[in-house]
């Protein structure tokens, strides 16, 4: 069945535009209209995993008494703010300051066999292994080896491309080395 409805914020009863929509059964989704309108294809009894940024995400079981409903569905979704801490952006003053800092980056450190059983647990927290769920225990030790490869990817690639600007601009003997030191054998 078509599932219709609209997405407003808790406290203005405002529509909220880009909102995602996920039918866990379906195995579908869809994002509201500027109005806050959406209709994503669903079954009864389904429940809808419902986010955005800015907002806490909210899971939605459609059931009879939600469906009978004249104007199709009515999720409120509230605020979900986060506070950080101050954060002073600088400039590099000189070369060699920026390259001390570029060249002496903490990488990315190779996970550790006796930590991985309680890095592995950690990660697994809160993931049902229930059928039809979004995330299981194999995707989220995936995500989990996943990350650190692709980290370690980005920094690679970070250092070829600063290499490759200082060649450019003809400063080849400042290059860095293009791995970082735990990884040269």
């Amino acid at each position: 069945m078509t599932l219709h409805g609209f997405v407003r914020s808790a406290d203005s009863l405002l529509g909220l535009a880009n909102v995602h929509i996920i039918s866990k059964l379906a195995h579908r989704g869809t994002i509201s209209y500027k109005d806050g309108s959406f209709a994503i294809h669903g079954y009864r009894d389904d429940t809808l995993l419902v986010t955005s940024v800015g907002y806490s995400r909210k899971l939605f079981v459609v059931n009879d008494a939600v469906l009978q409903q004249p104007h199709g569905l009515l999720i409120l979704l509230e605020k979900d703010t986060v506070r950080m801490q101050e954060v002073v952006v600088k400039a590099f003053y000189d070369w060699p300051t920026f390259k001390y800092l570029f060249v002496h980056m903490e990488s990315i450190k190779p996970t550790e066999v006796e930590r991985l059983e309680e890095d592995l647990d950690n990660s697994l927290v809160g993931v049902r292994p229930a059928p039809l769920t979004i995330k299981g225990p194999i995707q989220a030790l995936y995500d989990f080896f996943n990350e650190m490869a692709r980290l370690q990817r980005k920094l690679e690639r970070n250092r070829a491309a600063y290499n490759e600007q200082l060649i450019k601009e003809g400063r080849a003997q400042d290059t860095i080395p293009p791995l970082p030191p735990h990884r040269i054998d």
